[in-house]
């Protein structure tokens, strides 16, 4: 077995290894057999099978694309990039989110992971947060904004991982976003959209 250990790879087997089977049918020793490193390994690194799956997914979840999307002047720019970045996020790690989901109220040692997309959410509220300041995006509350934005998005993830057959056209950015606008865009006598301009 190596000596140098790939910890990014150790921790992108370790959510695939939960994503696929569970909090509860995880074990260390396929994690391990995976990421080919010795399973005393990561019992010496990480301690607990918890420890090791809340590194990971907290590792994961606070690097991946959803995580790095910041407010610019150009409000479709910026929901393209958010729904380009949630898009990436899901499916790279979609299906650790929801086994994570599925999973805390039974296993509450994953609190530490769950507590990883909080952050996410409030940096892509905070998107919408800082375009209806800006007088570009009608008022309300910003997280039902990007849930409404996202929304197509979550409906296609959870019926692709349920296998379902669907038949889902190309996913286009641009045209999700031009029709969240349609409905979201701040009036034009908006006192903020004026102040605005």
């Amino acid at each position: 077995m190596p000596r140098y250990i790939d910890v990014d790879g150790l921790f992108d087997t370790a959510v695939a290894v939960f994503a696929e089977r569970g909090y509860r049918s995880t074990t260390t020793l396929e994690i391990a057999t995976r990421a080919g490193v010795n399973e005393a390994t990561l019992f010496r690194r990480y301690g607990k099978k918890a420890a090791l799956i809340n590194t990971a997914l907290t590792r994961v979840l606070t690097t991946a694309p959803f995580a790095r999307v910041a407010a610019s002047d150009d409000v479709a720019a910026d929901l393209v990039a958010l729904v380009t970045a949630y898009a990436e996020t899901n499916r790279r790690y979609g299906g650790a989110v929801g086994t994570l989901l599925v999973e805390m109220p039974r296993h509450p040692e994953l609190r530490a992971a769950v507590a990883a997309l909080a952050p996410q959410v409030l940096n892509a509220v905070q998107v919408i947060t800082t375009h209806q300041d800006r007088g570009r995006l009608a008022p309300g509350d910003p997280l039902q904004q990007l849930v409404t934005l996202l929304a197509p998005l979550m409906v296609f993830g959870l019926w692709s991982r349920a296998g379902a057959d669907m038949v889902v056209s190309e996913f286009d950015p641009r045209s999700l976003v031009a029709a969240f606008l349609d409905g979201h865009r701040a009036p034009e006598d908006s006192p903020h959209r004026r102040g605005a301009e």
